[in-house]
């Protein structure tokens, strides 16, 4: 196609410019600025070559941007709007506090991050993306976690939902349950093995030093909570209209990634891009008698998850460890549409948004690992060798359906945290383990 080409054509120059002022700078001696100034023409030229395939390819930019936009109010919005105002007003009213203090006994020892992070954890894996990069960064630009506390959380607190894994992907659009279950098993497995790894990695930095004498027992729990809301001051009715002020603000930034990222992932459909970068990996594997037919599909998830794994569930006479194993890669790695997301609340904060994207580099590893291993256990003889032959029925949620099912899911969430947090305070008195006071 002509305009393919054009494209093609504007891309080889991008290049060759980016080159010329490269070299320009090397030779007139702006060492100091060098990378800064390289940065910004290439940011130019590349904002300038999008929007020109926006001019160039208006209808089919239009339709992807449609489709994130229905992608955004029908599932993201009701999925995430609960989770997000009533995490606002549990840190203003200082309950996860309350919560963190009594397992500070588990959390401590295990991942070397406060107590706090078990509530992040848990409302990460139970709403899904970018839930507990967002709480992990309140709670950092708080001052109530230490830089390498809140890098911690990072690596093992941005997780995936269950209604995404097990509903979405692999009833909806594999028709198998069991591919669900060794999915979101070896996600959320992976997530605790990497938040240990780099408890081990990330050494230093802890907010609180052990001590023998002073425990953390309901009492002093009870305290820590009022304590926070002295702090916070807010009256309710103030507090309550912050956080949905500021829920419905970030959920503005979240869909705006949504919508920009359909239409790029649309970009280099049209264009051919992703089947150049394809092309080289597709022999290697070829020449390693590795289906090459998941390429594609895999690099089109690191863009965006929930394309990947569509593309995924179409392909034909492919087998179901396979499947689970790039699937689970993906969802590890969450796209760079999610990593925008996560970067624009970490770049708020000094957490590191590079090693972010290494965690879950290896997050996505990870889970491709422990998916093979436990596929093979679970999955014997025909079965691990089955082909996956069409999609479920899983019906989609309305926009009032899935804001209710959201506020039950996040009101049984609040309710779990407290009767884990009385068994942290038992697990405390009979293991004997003790926390020093701040």
């Amino acid at each position: 196609m002509p305009n393919i080409r054009i494209l093609h054509i504007s891309l080889m120059a991008l290049i060759i410019v980016i080159i010329l002022l490269y070299i320009r700078m090397s030779c007139s001696g702006l060492l100091k600025n060098k990378k800064n100034e390289l940065m910004l023409y290439f940011s130019a030229l590349t904002v300038t070559l999008f929007v020109t395939s926006l001019i160039i390819f208006p209808e089919e930019c239009y339709q992807a941007a449609v489709e994130g936009v229905d992608t955004w109010i029908n599932v993201v919005l009701p999925a995430l709007l609960p989770f997000f105002i009533g995490a606002e007003l549990l840190i203003g009213l200082g309950v996860i506090n309350f919560i963190g203090a009594l397992l500070e006994p588990i959390m401590r020892p295990l991942f070397k991050t406060p107590g706090l992070s078990a509530f992040v954890f848990i409302m990460s894996i139970t709403s899904g993306y970018p839930v507990g990069v967002k709480l992990t960064c309140d709670l950092r630009e708080k001052g109530m976690c230490t830089k390498a506390e809140g890098q911690r959380m990072l690596a093992f607190c941005s997780t995936s939902g269950p209604l995404f894994m097990i509903g979405a992907v692999s009833i909806g659009m594999f028709g198998s349950r069991l591919a669900g279950y060794i999915i979101a098993s070896s996600h959320y497995l992976a997530a605790i093995l990497l938040g240990i790894l780099f408890s081990k990695i990330f050494k230093g930095g802890s907010g609180h030093e052990l001590y023998p004498n002073k425990t953390r027992n309901i009492k002093y729990a009870l305290n820590a909570m009022l304590a926070k809301r002295k702090q916070d001051g807010r009256p309710f009715g103030v507090l309550l209209g912050d956080a949905v002020r500021e829920s419905i603000n970030i959920l503005l930034v979240v869909g705006g990634f949504i919508i920009m990222f359909s239409v790029i992932i649309q970009l280099f459909y049209i264009t051919g891009s992703l089947q150049y970068l394809a092309q080289p990996i597709e022999k290697l594997l070829k020449y390693n008698s590795l289906p090459s037919a998941l390429v594609k599909p895999i690099f089109s998830g690191m863009l965006e998850i929930t394309i990947g794994s569509r593309l995924i569930s179409q392909l034909e006479a492919l087998p179901l460890i396979h499947t689970i194993a790039a699937s689970s890669f993906i969802i590890g790695w969450s796209g760079f549409s999610i990593h925008a997301q996560s970067i624009s609340f970490i770049s708020r904060t000094d957490l590191n948004p590079v090693l972010y994207m290494l965690s879950k580099l290896f997050h996505g590893f990870l889970s491709c690992m422990i998916s093979l291993l436990i596929g093979k256990i679970v999955l014997s003889g025909v079965s691990q060798d089955a082909f996956l032959t069409k999609p479920g029925t899983f019906s989609a949620y309305s926009f009032t359906e899935g804001l209710v099912f959201s506020t039950k899911i996040f009101l049984s969430v609040v309710l779990l945290m407290l009767l884990i947090a009385f068994f942290g305070k038992l697990f405390s008195s009979i293991t004997g383990f003790n926390i020093k006071k701040n």
